[in-house]
Protein backbone atom coordinates (compact mmCIF):
# COMPACT_ATOMS: atom_id res chain seq x y z
CA UNK A 1 0.00 0.00 0.00
CA UNK A 2 1.05 3.55 -0.68
CA UNK A 3 -0.28 6.57 1.16
CA UNK A 4 -1.61 8.81 -1.61
CA UNK A 5 -3.75 11.30 0.34
CA UNK A 6 -3.45 12.70 3.86
CA UNK A 7 -5.63 15.72 4.66
CA UNK A 8 -8.17 17.31 6.97
CA UNK A 9 -11.75 16.75 5.82
CA UNK A 10 -14.82 18.68 7.03
CA UNK A 11 -17.48 16.90 9.06
CA UNK A 12 -21.07 18.02 9.61
CA UNK A 13 -21.74 20.84 12.05
CA UNK A 14 -18.40 22.55 11.48
CA UNK A 15 -16.05 19.77 12.51
CA UNK A 16 -13.00 18.14 10.97
CA UNK A 17 -11.42 14.71 10.70
CA UNK A 18 -8.23 13.36 9.20
CA UNK A 19 -8.46 11.24 6.06
CA UNK A 20 -5.69 8.98 4.78
CA UNK A 21 -6.17 7.12 1.51
CA UNK A 22 -3.93 4.14 0.71
CA UNK A 23 -3.55 2.88 -2.84
CA UNK A 24 -3.01 -0.88 -3.20
CA UNK A 25 -0.01 -2.21 -5.09
CA UNK A 26 -2.18 -4.85 -6.78
CA UNK A 27 -5.15 -3.34 -8.64
CA UNK A 28 -7.31 -6.29 -7.54
CA UNK A 29 -6.98 -5.20 -3.90
CA UNK A 30 -9.11 -2.52 -2.30
CA UNK A 31 -8.10 0.98 -1.36
CA UNK A 32 -7.92 1.55 2.39
CA UNK A 33 -9.25 4.74 3.96
CA UNK A 34 -8.50 5.65 7.56
CA UNK A 35 -10.83 8.28 8.96
CA UNK A 36 -9.51 9.66 12.27
CA UNK A 37 -11.47 11.56 14.88
CA UNK A 38 -9.43 14.61 15.86
CA UNK A 39 -9.19 15.60 19.52
CA UNK A 40 -10.24 19.17 18.75
CA UNK A 41 -13.24 18.22 16.58
CA UNK A 42 -16.14 20.46 17.58
CA UNK A 43 -18.55 19.10 14.97
CA UNK A 44 -20.18 15.72 14.47
CA UNK A 45 -18.06 12.70 15.34
CA UNK A 46 -16.70 10.41 12.64
CA UNK A 47 -18.90 7.65 14.04
CA UNK A 48 -22.12 9.67 13.84
CA UNK A 49 -21.23 10.99 10.37
CA UNK A 50 -19.57 7.88 8.90
CA UNK A 51 -22.11 7.46 6.08
CA UNK A 52 -21.75 11.09 4.96
CA UNK A 53 -17.96 11.35 5.27
CA UNK A 54 -17.47 8.05 3.41
CA UNK A 55 -19.79 9.14 0.59
CA UNK A 56 -17.93 12.44 0.19
CA UNK A 57 -14.48 10.82 0.24
CA UNK A 58 -15.47 8.01 -2.13
CA UNK A 59 -17.01 10.44 -4.62
CA UNK A 60 -14.24 13.04 -4.42
CA UNK A 61 -11.44 10.51 -4.94
CA UNK A 62 -13.48 8.34 -7.35
CA UNK A 63 -12.74 5.25 -5.25
CA UNK A 64 -14.15 1.81 -5.88
CA UNK A 65 -15.51 0.20 -2.70
CA UNK A 66 -12.77 0.88 -0.13
CA UNK A 67 -11.90 -0.76 3.16
CA UNK A 68 -13.06 1.96 5.59
CA UNK A 69 -11.40 2.20 9.00
CA UNK A 70 -12.51 4.55 11.74
CA UNK A 71 -9.73 5.63 14.10
CA UNK A 72 -9.89 7.40 17.46
CA UNK A 73 -6.61 8.81 18.75
CA UNK A 74 -5.86 8.47 22.47
CA UNK A 75 -6.49 12.22 22.84
CA UNK A 76 -9.98 11.71 21.40
CA UNK A 77 -10.82 8.82 23.79
CA UNK A 78 -9.69 8.37 27.38
CA UNK A 79 -6.23 9.83 26.81
CA UNK A 80 -4.37 6.51 26.93
CA UNK A 81 -5.88 4.14 24.36
CA UNK A 82 -6.71 4.39 20.68
CA UNK A 83 -9.40 2.48 18.83
CA UNK A 84 -9.79 1.18 15.30
CA UNK A 85 -13.05 -0.02 13.77
CA UNK A 86 -13.66 -1.64 10.41
CA UNK A 87 -16.76 0.03 9.01
CA UNK A 88 -18.86 -1.85 6.46
CA UNK A 89 -21.76 -0.09 4.79
CA UNK A 90 -24.97 -1.87 3.74
CA UNK A 91 -24.40 -0.48 0.23
CA UNK A 92 -21.97 1.90 -1.42
CA UNK A 93 -24.36 3.70 -3.75
CA UNK A 94 -23.84 7.41 -3.24
CA UNK A 95 -27.08 9.35 -2.91
CA UNK A 96 -27.74 13.03 -2.48
CA UNK A 97 -29.98 13.91 0.44
CA UNK A 98 -32.12 16.99 0.68
CA UNK A 99 -30.05 20.12 1.35
CA UNK A 100 -29.76 21.08 5.01
CA UNK A 101 -29.05 24.71 5.89
CA UNK A 102 -28.05 25.28 2.28
CA UNK A 103 -25.49 22.44 2.25
CA UNK A 104 -25.65 19.51 -0.15
CA UNK A 105 -25.32 16.23 1.74
CA UNK A 106 -24.23 12.88 0.37
CA UNK A 107 -24.85 9.51 1.97
CA UNK A 108 -24.32 5.80 1.46
CA UNK A 109 -25.76 2.73 3.22
CA UNK A 110 -26.03 2.14 6.95
CA UNK A 111 -22.72 1.42 8.70
CA UNK A 112 -21.82 -1.47 10.97
CA UNK A 113 -18.61 -1.61 13.02
CA UNK A 114 -16.16 -4.34 13.97
CA UNK A 115 -13.22 -3.71 16.29
CA UNK A 116 -9.68 -4.00 14.95
CA UNK A 117 -6.35 -3.66 16.67
CA UNK A 118 -3.37 -1.63 15.47
CA UNK A 119 -1.59 -4.78 14.22
CA UNK A 120 -4.51 -5.65 11.90
CA UNK A 121 -4.58 -2.10 10.52
CA UNK A 122 -0.83 -2.18 9.91
CA UNK A 123 -1.22 -5.43 7.97
CA UNK A 124 -3.93 -3.81 5.84
CA UNK A 125 -1.85 -0.74 4.98
CA UNK A 126 1.45 -2.59 4.75
CA UNK A 127 3.23 -0.97 7.68
CA UNK A 128 2.79 1.62 10.40
CA UNK A 129 -0.23 3.75 9.71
Amino acid sequence: MHLVRNYIHPTPRGGTCRIRVYLPEDERDSHVVICSELPNNEGSSVTYSAHQIAAEVIRYHKLPVPVWIEHYLPEATDGTSETFELVVFSNYEIKERAPYLGERRLTIGEPTWKSLDRAAVEVLVGGKE
